[in-house]
């Protein structure tokens, strides 16, 4: 299980949330929603570890995730960033591959998983093309699949849907469902409409440090929604 345990964060010093509390499990896919500059990708990042908290943990299973080695830290999460930039001419098979990192497990059984996640992504068609040839559609297609060839406990997903057409959207999210079957899939979205329909679990998240957490049907209300769309966050 993953555990925010009054967890408080900030970005550039400035403080954003305190005493965070609220848990993320197997079985579950999660969004997360708030307007602009509210503290989303800053959230998701405190969890991957990425970020310090100002106070409070992100735990799994129990242990402290800034206390793990990066190997075991990768084995727990895939972080997919909001915008990711391609700099080396990798082919997309081989990017994906790297997905594979964290595990040292035997070269046929990683190149059996990239293959099922180049498929499971659609992309099988683009694997020896260069990264750096790709639209920005594809790439992202690419980063998706890379995260989902890490086999991690929890993947945590940076609006995902940037800069993918409707018929992929509605592919990926499908897929990002079966997925949270036996995984948990955290991600950051704008589109309450794609929240509604796929995810179990919400967190919104409000301005002067408030949040509501709990099951789609209990937190998506119109009241809340309403409130969400009122809230005004202080922009610098």
């Amino acid at each position: 299980m993953l555990k925010l345990q009054n967890l408080s964060i900030s970005q550039d010093q400035v403080p954003l949330f305190n005493h965070l509390n609220v848990s993320f499990k197997p079985g579950q896919f999660w969004g997360i929603i708030g307007q602009n500059g509210v503290g989303k990708s800053t959230l998701l990042r405190t969890i991957a570890g990425i970020n310090k908290p100002l106070n409070g943990a992100v735990l799994i299973d129990g242990t402290e995730v800034t206390t793990m080695p990066p190997q075991l830290r990768a084995q727990k999460f895939s972080y997919l960033f909001q915008e990711q930039e391609a700099t080396l001419a990798f082919s997309v098979r081989a990017a994906v591959g790297m997905g594979r990192y964290p595990w040292h497990s035997k070269k046929a059984d990683d190149n059996k998983i990239t293959e099922q996640a180049l498929q499971q992504c659609g992309i099988q068609h683009l694997a020896e093309k260069s990264i750096l040839r790709l639209s920005g559609g594809e790439r992202r297609k690419v980063e998706i699949a890379t995260c989902i060839t890490q086999q991690s406990d929890y993947l945590l997903l940076d609006e995902p849907l940037n800069h993918l057409d409707l018929v992929y959207k509605a592919h990926i999210l499908k897929v990002f469902s079966a997925i949270s079957q036996k995984r948990c899939v955290v991600m950051v979205c704008h589109d309450l409409e794609v929240v509604k329909k796929h995810c179990t679990h919400v967190m919104m998240l409000f301005a002067n440090d408030c949040y509501l957490t709990g099951t789609s049907a209990t937190i998506l209300t119109d009241a809340n929604i309403g409130r969400l769309f009122n809230d005004h966050h202080q922009y610098d």
